[in-house]
Parts: structure tokens; C-alpha cells; sequence
């Protein structure tokens, strides 16, 4: 029971300092419930401390739960207002409040009971006793609870880890392969082994880092975090544990145990976009989170985190957003930046003359066959899976259409078995469908299912682990088609029957959702609105919000407004607020203020802050009721810079400088063999900026085939602007072939820039038509701007069909979302 202080340990308190010193005379006395509810929010909320299921976890989040109820207040605020309530039976200062509501070891009963009825009263509860009482009752139960019991060490010694099960891809076998070879190659060190060992010194002498080898399908990240690991082994023999998280799922695995991650212990995030990218970017972003805290915790280290990530998928997770896009990746970008180590896409002259040397038989064949160096894509049986691939008969190479369609829009890696026989139909003509067989469907199944001399198929069915719930059968799409249908059919728009199954067979709300942002970034509304009725209809706040955004362009207020109830009705009142603004940006303050009402009713106190804002704002202060607590925006916008390695990077730079130099020098003396010869020096050095300075050079001189020549060349070198060059240049001096194919090869890369270039010339010229028509191409590789381009253009006629309702299948105009 809470009762008053005696006078004489009030008198003991300290006097409070700061802001509240004129209120000194009312020490002694209860403080009213306003002046709790006075205290302002901290810019810097407490964060929670990591905490076993039990008793202290059940005390730490009632009071954490009481902190955020009151706003999250300043704690040296809380800290003077406690020492002037005379009827709290405790006095923690600041420090001491901080520990209470993180959970941070476990104080004394009167400062736990005093912290906790504060909070409440902060929040606005009137009678605390029952309050008081529930909180005592936890305290004596996490005093008197049994030392919790030390939980096993997560992961594997590394001698118990199979590569293989670890997901080093297996290679090739060869026809009456003797003797018989083990299943992974002898290993070659290439140059990021050696960066990859510098890194992880540190790691072996207590520190803990995270390492992030970047890299096509099939260039050898995994089987270089491998003998990294087998290094580590050698060195201090049974000191480290492997953990891959993979079990229900990679995401929900790491989440889950992310917090009991030990010393000692090397966290396998193969495929690491798979954690930090899931259809629920929250999951991702608490994966990211606790990455970022288990490398910074002093009491887990040493830890090394291994994580191996595609170009594109770095991109994604590292760039930072525009400035009207919401950054779904923070945390991830955070934890990322700094530690990445590119894996090249191919081998030195010199690694394949090793090769060449090799007592193993396959090394010797790779280096031998393989093509511009190539040699793990053709270990892991790449050149094999294309030829299956282009070979196959019309139901297979429908079935993978469907499955690199899938996984190019965003769908997980386990592809369900309904999904691909549904969509499948829609890649067929009514030829090659006509002439299937009633077994059509097992027998494109087994033939993608035969593996590429020894490696895996081109899609194979997912064998469930031990434990696993297990549905319908799921495949996995090879990860070398992946990478290269995520370019062959970047252009394509995948058949309706792709989206009606989507529709149809995805139960994961998160899977929706990424597929109709996938299906709204191409312009086709009516296929995204159809994917987030489904997420909705599963509860999916976020799909409601989205949905509220197509009906208000679509001008259907009526339907936005019911999106956003929903939501609201599921706690979610995000979509109410947005809805809201968008009446307040067309003067509408009675539509807004009832809308805000509407939020408020559903519990949002924010929103009723707002509305008393905008009553305050249009005249109408008697119906304000509240006061408007202004709160200020921190933000972040420092970026991480890459640091420099053993002074590499100047070096580098004055070599590219002088490599320049000499190519300039040599062009101007009409040595242009030679002075392309410098270029292609510059690009070993990882610089292809040399290629387009000499092309412009001989662009100035009107020299128009070498010109183009030194872009192609630059190209070649995975030079994306200077395909975009390339194409402006050819624009510009005629050749609308060339230039559009340079456009079409660098939007297959993921650059759309030269597509919607060439549609503003186009239009410039007036060719109407031909803008419209890269505009369109743009739009079915996914770009948002070249779909608001094409939407501009269209409304110069008086049609705005584009902007409101999208495109069809076939990229005309629709006319409704339905």
C-alpha cells in the first residue's frame, strides 16, 4: 500500500535543480495529475536491455509499457517530480530511473514501486493502488525467482559443419570421374582471401566485426567465408561455434535468437538479403537492429558475422532513399556500411595458370573451358544450367519463366508448387499449350529437377528439414538463372495468369505486398490493388494503407475511407492521418478534422493533438480541448565512410591519374590503339572513367565509330553510364538503333536513366509515339519516374486515365482497378 512520507525523510530529499526550483514550496505535498502529465518527451527514448522469459522480464515491460503510455519523459524531469511528491515511497535519481525502465538489473522495491506509479500518473491513470500492489508482486518474484538456467550455446563446432549444409555450392562432376574426388575442389587464394585474413585479426584477438562479401551468383563469396572459417579453426582449435539461422525460416530464426548469440561465435548469413530484406521489411529491420547491437556489446565479443549479398541486393539495402521515399532500410544500411569486400567475377591470368597446374581434374577443366575467367560459375555447373535452360521443351521453360519472374518481382526463394502450375498456362501459346499431355506439369518438373553435371537443376524441389512444417511442395530456383533472368526478362511483364495465381495461392501478406509494389512500379494498378485486398483481408495494415492511396488517386474518397477504417479498426491509424492531410492540402478542414476525430476515437492521442492544432489554426480555438505538444525531428543524415586501407586508395588514384594522362597524350599524337590500351590498364585498376573520357575526345573530333567503339568497350567493363553515354551520344548523331539498344542494355542492368532520356528527345522532336514507347519499356523495368513521365504526357492530351487508374497487361490506358 502506498502511503504518505513521513516529514522527516521529505525534509532528507534532495531539492530538486533547473526548470522546477520556484516550485520548492510544494515539497511536502501529492503533486495533481497535470503536473505529471506537464513532462515533455525525450528526444532520445531508453531502450530495453536483452532479458530471459520470466519474472524480471514480466516486471521490466509493465513499467516500459507505463513509460511509453506517458510518452517516453525526459528522466531528469521524472527524477524532479518524484523528489517533490511527498506520497512515492522511493527517491531514484535519473541514472536509477533509466535502469528501472530498461530492465537493467533489479533495484530496490520502494524505487521500482515509485518509478512505476509515476509513469502511471504521467499517463494520465488516476488510481495507482492496484497498480502498486501488481507491481510489488513482480518485484518479490523476480527477487525470489531461481537463477535462470544457462542456456546451450547456439550453432555448431566448426569440425561438426558440412559446406555443403552451410550452402557452398556443390561442382561439377566429370564423366567417369577417377579416382573418386571430395566433394569440395582444392582451394585457391585469390586476393580478397588475404583482405578477408586482415579483417579478421582483429576478430582472433577479442574484437568483433561483420564482413560482407559482395558478389555475383556463383563467383565463390560462400566457399571463401568457408575456408575462412576452416582458418579460424586451424588456428584456435575448438574455440569458435557457427550459427545459420534458417529454422521455420531464415528471418523469424534470426529474430528469435539473435539476443542469445554468444562469444565465440561466427553468425552465417549466407544470402544475407533473405534477413534483411524479407516481405516484412519490420522483421528485416529488427534482424538489422540486433546485428548493430550484438557488434557493439561488450559482454558477448568476440563475434564475426559472415554475410554474403549480390550488387544489387547491397544497392538495395545501402542506398539511401529519395527524399519522398520512406528509408525501409535504416538499420540495415547502418549495420552494412563499412563492411563490405567485393569477390571479382572472374580469375587473374596468373590464378588460372595455377589452375591449369592443379592435381584436380575439375580445376584443370574449368580453367581450361570456362569463359572470360569464370571459373566457380563453371564449377558450379553454370554454362550447363543456360543450355538446359535455352533447350527447354515449352511446358519446363514456362515453369522457369514463371519462377525467375517470381523472384525478379520479389517473392521468397521457396517457390510453391500451386503457383507455378497456375501461372505457367500464361507463358504458353495456345500452340505449345494444345499440345501438352495430361502429365505435363510432372514431367517439366523432372526436367528441371536433373542436375548440371553433378550441381544442382534449374529448379528443384526444397527437401523439408527434420521438424519442419511441411505443406505443398516447394522449389528453388537455381541462383546463376536467377541472376541472369533477372536480366533477360527485366523488360517482360509477366502474363495474368502469373498474377492470378499470385492472388490466388500466396497466403503471406508480406509476399503480396512486395509483389503489388512490384506490379504498381510498372504501372499496372489493377494487379497491385488485387494483391492488397488479399494482404488486407489477412490483416495486413499496411496493405490498407496502400490501398487507401490507389482509390484516393482513382478519386474514390468513399473507398479510401473504408481502407482506412479497417485499418484503424486493426490499430493502425496511419491511414486515417494520411487521409487527413490530403483533405487538409485541398482546404477541406471539416473532411480533415473528422477524419483526425476518427483516429482520436480509435485511441490515437497524437491524432487528437493534431486536431486541436488545426482547430487552433482555422479559428476555431474553443473546440482546440487540448494542448499541441510540438516534438522535434532528429534526424540522421551522417553517412559512414568506407575507410581506407594501409593508404591503398591514393596510391590507387595517382596510378588511374597517370594512366589518364598517358591515354590523352596518345590520342592526341592519333596513337589511338595504344592510348585504348591505357584505358583498359585503368579498368584492371577497377577504373573504366579513362573509356569515356577518350570516347568524348573523339566525339569532340568527330570521330563517331571510335567513339562509339570506346563506350562499348566501357561497357564491356560493367561500365552502366557508359551505356547511358553511349546511347546520347548515338541519339544525338542519328543512330536511333544503336542508341536504343545501348538504353535497353542498361536498363536490363537496373539503369533506366538512358530509356527515359531518349523518350524526352523523342518528344522534344515530337514524336510522340516514339516517347510513349520508351516511356513504356522504362515502366516495365520497374521505374516509378518513367510511369509518372508517361502519365504527363498522356494528361497533355486531356487523358488522365494512367494517373489514376495505371496500365493494362498490355501497357494501354485502364480505365478502372477493377
Amino acid at each position: 500500500m502506498l502511503t504518505a512520507a513521513p516529514v522527516a525523510q521529505t525534509e532528507r530529499r534532495r531539492v530538486p535543480t533547473g526548470r522546477l526550483v520556484a516550485r520548492t514550496e510544494t515539497l511536502g505535498a501529492v503533486l495533481t495529475a497535470d503536473e505529471y502529465r506537464s513532462l515533455r518527451p525525450s528526444g532520445r527514448p531508453v531502450g530495453r536491455v536483452g532479458l530471459p522469459a520470466g519474472p524480471a522480464r514480466d516486471l521490466r515491460d509493465t513499467i516500459y509499457h507505463l513509460y511509453a503510455l506517458a510518452d517516453c519523459p525526459r528522466l531528469d524531469a521524472l527524477a524532479d517530480v518524484i523528489a517533490m511528491d511527498s506520497s512515492l515511497p522511493g527517491a531514484p535519481r535519473k541514472d536509477g530511473i533509466g535502469q528501472i525502465v530498461a530492465g537493467d538489473g533489479l533495484a530496490s522495491q520502494q524505487d521500482t514501486v515509485t518509478v512505476a506509479v509515476a509513469l502511471a500518473r504521467a499517463a494520465g491513470h488516476q488510481d495507482t493502488f492496484a497498480l502498486a500492489e501488481k507491481v510489488r508482486d513482480l518485484w518479490v518474484a523476480a527477487r525470489t525467482a531461481p537463477p535462470p538456467a544457462e542456456s546451450p550455446r547456439l550453432g555448431k563446432p566448426i569440425k561438426e559443419c558440412d559446406p555443403l549444409e552451410l550452402e557452398v555450392h556443390r561442382v561439377i562432376t566429370l564423366p567417369g570421374q577417377q579416382p573418386i574426388l571430395p566433394e569440395l575442389p582444392p582451394y585457391l587464394r585469390r586476393a580478397h582471401d588475404a583482405q578477408l585474413d586482415e579483417l579478421a585479426v582483429g576478430v582472433a584477438t577479442g574484437a568483433s566485426r561483420m564482413i560482407t562479401l559482395v558478389g555475383g551468383s556463383s563467383t565463390g563469396k560462400t566457399r571463401a567465408c568457408w575456408e575462412l572459417v576452416h582458418r579460424l579453426e586451424t588456428r584456435q582449435p575448438g574455440r569458435w561455434r557457427v550459427w545459420h539461422p534458417f529454422d521455420p525460416t531464415r528471418p523469424e530464426a534470426a529474430a528469435a535468437e539473435i539476443e542469445r548469440v554468444g562469444p565465440d561465435t561466427i553468425v552465417w548469413l549466407n544470402e544475407a538479403q533473405l534477413y534483411l530484406s524479407p516481405p516484412d521489411t519490420r522483421l528485416g529491420e529488427r534482424i538489422a537492429a540486433g546485428l548493430r547491437t550484438l557488434l557493439h556489446d561488450l559482454g558477448r565479443r568476440p563475434v564475426l558475422i559472415l554475410a554474403t549479398l549480390w550488387p544489387e541486393h547491397w544497392n538495395t539495402l545501402t542506398v539511401r532513399p529519395g527524399r519522398d521515399q520512406p528509408d525501409v532500410h535504416a538499420q540495415a544500411r547502418d549495420v552494412l556500411t563499412g563492411t563490405d569486400l567485393d569477390v571479382p567475377t572472374s580469375f587473374t591470368a596468373a590464378d588460372l595458370a595455377a589452375l591449369r597446374r592443379s592435381d584436380d581434374a575439375r580445376l584443370r577443366q574449368a580453367a581450361e573451358h570456362s569463359d572470360d575467367g569464370r571459373v566457380t560459375q563453371y564449377l558450379a555447373g553454370a554454362p550447363e544450367l543456360l543450355q538446359r535452360y535455352h533447350k527447354a521443351p515449352p511446358a519446363a521453360r514456362a515453369i522457369l519463366d514463371a519462377a525467375i519472374d517470381a523472384r525478379r518481382l520479389g517473392h521468397p526463394p521457396a517457390l510453391p508448387h500451386s503457383l507455378l502450375e497456375q501461372a505457367a498456362p500464361g507463358y504458353l501459346d495456345d500452340s505449345e499449350w494444345d499440345a501438352l499431355t495430361d502429365n505435363w506439369l510432372e514431367q517439366a518438373l523432372a526436367y528441371t529437377a536433373q542436375s548440371c553435371k553433378g550441381a544442382r537443376g534449374p529448379l528443384t524441389r526444397i527437401r523439408p528439414r527434420s521438424g519442419q512444417n511441411v505443406g505443398q511442395p516447394a522449389y528453388r530456383l537455381a541462383d546463376y538463372l536467377e541472376e541472369t533472368g533477372r536480366t533477360s526478362r527485366a523488360c517482360c511483364f509477366p502474363p495474368a495468369t502469373f498474377w492470378q495465381a499470385s492472388a490466388t495461392t500466396i497466403t503471406d501478406p508480406g509476399t503480396l505486398r512486395v509483389l503489388a509494389t512490384a506490379a504498381h512500379h510498372r504501372g499496372r494498378y489493377r494487379r497491385a490493388v488485387a494483391l492488397l485486398r488479399q494482404a488486407a483481408q489477412r490483416g495486413d495494415t499496411y496493405a490498407l494503407r496502400e490501398l487507401v492511396c490507389f482509390h484516393h488517386e482513382a478519386g474514390d474518397h468513399d473507398g479510401a475511407v473504408a481502407a482506412a477504417r479497417r485499418a484503424a479498426e486493426l490499430g493502425d491509424t496511419t491511414a486515417l492521418w494520411h487521409l487527413a492531410m490530403l483533405r487538409l492540402a485541398k482546404a477541406d478542414y471539416d473532411g480533415a478534422a473528422s477524419l483526425y476525430r476518427e483516429a482520436g476515437d480509435h485511441g490515437d492521442i497524437d491524432a487528437q493533438r493534431e486536431l486541436a492544432r488545426l482547430w487552433e489554426r482555422t479559428g476555431g480555438f474553443d473546440n482546440a480541448g487540448v494542448t499541441v505538444r510540438r516534438a522535434g525531428d532528429h534526424s540522421d543524415n551522417n553517412l559512414s565512410d568506407h575507410a581506407r586501407r594501409d593508404g591503398q586508395a591514393p596510391r590507387r588514384h595517382d596510378r588511374i591519374t597517370a594512366l589518364w594522362k598517358l591515354a590523352r597524350l596518345r590520342d592526341r599524337n592519333n596513337d589511338h590503339h595504344r592510348a585504348a590500351q591505357a584505358a583498359r590498364q585503368a579498368a584492371d585498376h577497377g577504373d573504366t572513367t579513362t573509356f569515356r573520357k577518350l570516347a568524348r575526345l573523339r566525339e569532340q573530333a568527330g570521330d563517331h565509330e571510335r567513339a562509339a567503339a570506346l563506350y562499348r568497350e566501357a561497357a564491356e567493363h560493367a561500365d552502366i553510364t557508359a551505356l547511358w553515354e553511349l546511347a546520347w551520344f548515338s541519339e544525338h548523331a542519328g543512330n536511333h538503333t544503336e542508341a536504343l539498344t545501348a538504353a535497353h542494355e542498361a536498363a536490363h542492368h537496373g539503369d533506366t536513366t538512358a530509356l527515359r532520356d531518349l523518350a524526352q528527345l523523342r518528344h522534344r522532336a515530337g514524336d510522340h509515339h516514339g516517347a510513349e514507347a520508351r516511356y513504356r519499356q522504362a515502366v516495365n523495368h520497374g521505374d516509378p519516374s518513367a510511369l509518372q513521365a508517361l502519365a504527363w504526357l498522356n494528361s497533355q492530351t486531356g487523358d488522365n486515365r494512367i494517373r489514376r487508374y495505371g496500365l493494362t497487361d498490355d501497357g494501354q490506358p485502364a480505365t478502372s482497378l477493377d
